[in-house]
């Protein structure tokens, strides 16, 4: 679908909304599509690593949801309740844990996301 974590290095270097809202963050941050889980470490605000799959429990932040529901959520213009994670989470089951860091980091997940969004558009403009 798309590639989380080359999503993240490019959003870390290229995206100044992202880095921003980055910029504490201490410890991982688990997406989940499908079966398909990208680990992103980060130290300070600086992505330090990337790893292919950790335990929840060692994860500060974790988002996943089935496939289907990404698709829905990277359309280039998603309908209602699909737009972030937090309404989608509410309305259509997407998981989020409920740590302090996914709500203080909750706007640069939605910038990834946005940037994901733009990343999927893309990738189906080239192969349209």
């Amino acid at each position: 679908m798309v590639d989380v974590a080359e999503i993240a290095r490019e959003g870390m270097s290229s995206d100044p909304e992202f880095s921003r809202e980055m910029r504490f963050f201490t410890g991982k941050m688990k997406i989940e599509i499908g079966d398909a889980a990208t680990v992103l470490v980060f130290e300070d605000g600086d992505l330090a690593s990337i790893e292919d799959d950790t335990p929840d429990e060692d994860c500060k932040i974790v988002v996943r949801g089935p496939a289907d529901l990404w698709r829905k959520m990277l359309e280039r213009y998603p309908k209602p309740f699909f737009q972030c994670l937090q309404t989608t989470s509410v309305k259509h089951g997407l998981y989020m844990s409920t740590t302090n860091e996914t709500f203080a980091y909750l706007p640069a997940m939605n910038r990834l996301v946005a940037l994901m969004r733009d990343a999927a558009a893309t990738r189906g403009a080239h192969h349209a």
